[in-house]
């Protein structure tokens, strides 16, 4: 079980310069991808988000990248001489046409925009591309270590957890097996106290008090939630993406504790249940976490 909060960091170095790349990804209810490249990485973006999308399942992930030419590129530094010589032809005219004395140097010319191209003209792509995917592979590597790392410590958080809200479970089932007879003869003790001669029909009173003791009964909402908190527990062992499916066991778990103390008059059980749901939205907490 992964969670979806982590970071990532990686730097490589080529011939061809040097790529940083940091990932960092908190919670989200789906994927959601957020790519920021320099301008001669940017046809990469289809690709790296091809990476990304087939290593997460949700979360969402801002990925950004630096990159810097290597100085010793061939071609590296070039001065744009179409541009020097329109400058100068430009600049001369303006001196003659204005009168203006002075002579132009070589470092004015250079302060001059778009002057010098850093840029080679030519880039190997392959070559570019296989360290620019080198990069955000690393970074993605450590990016899911995080993630698992935090996800192992959650689902620890978790296990723990379940075990109380079992132990709870079961002080209420204890406290449930005297609840129906005693509500059954409450029921029958307040209906004589009502009833006058003659005596009405005993089996119709029957039939209606057992009908309204089956109501209170809570059997099978206990059986429900007990085998829900085995479902959630087998699920913190699994590999894969399982955060919906936890939602989800949440919600039945939910329920099942909603049913059980509307059903419920009897105090002991009335206050598991308020212990029971405390304790679920601790897990409620944590489970928006989970990848």
């Amino acid at each position: 079980m992964n969670s979806m909060t982590g970071f990532g960091r990686a730097e490589v170095t080529r011939p061809i310069g040097r790529i940083a790349v940091e990932i960092a990804s908190v919670n989200n209810r789906f994927l959601e991808l957020s790519v920021r490249l320099p301008r001669l990485l940017s046809s990469f973006e289809p690709p790296i988000r091809a990476l990304l999308s087939d290593k997460l399942a949700r979360g969402k992930v801002t990925l950004q990248v630096a990159f810097e030419l290597a100085d010793s590129l061939p071609g590296r530094w070039q001065i744009n001489e179409a541009a020097v010589a329109t400058y100068l032809k430009q600049l001369r005219r303006l001196q003659k046409e204005s009168g203006l004395a002075g002579e132009l140097t070589v470092a004015d010319i250079l302060h001059l925009p778009d002057i010098v191209d850093s840029s080679p003209a030519i880039l190997d792509n392959e070559k570019l591309w296989a360290a620019a995917k080198s990069a955000v592979m690393s970074a993605l590597k450590e990016l899911q270590t995080m993630r698992k790392a935090e996800g192992e410590a959650m689902a620890t958080d978790m296990s723990a957890r379940l075990e109380t809200l079992k132990t709870m479970l079961s002080r209420i089932e204890l406290a449930s097996k005297d609840a129906v007879p005693a509500y059954r003869d409450r029921l029958r003790e307040k209906i004589a106290d009502l009833m006058s001669a003659p005596a009405p029909d005993t089996l119709r009173l029957e039939e209606e008090v057992a009908l309204i003791a089956d109501r209170c009964d809570i059997t099978e909402e206990m059986v429900r939630f007990e085998s829900h908190l085995k479902q959630f527990k087998s699920t913190l062992k699994s590999k894969d993406a399982v955060g919906r499916r936890l939602n989800f066991l949440l919600q039945e778990l939910n329920r099942e504790a909603n049913t059980i103390g509307s059903k419920s008059a009897e105090y002991a059980i009335s206050s598991e249940v308020i212990a029971i749901k405390e304790e679920l939205e601790k897990l409620r907490e944590l489970v928006q976490n989970v990848e």
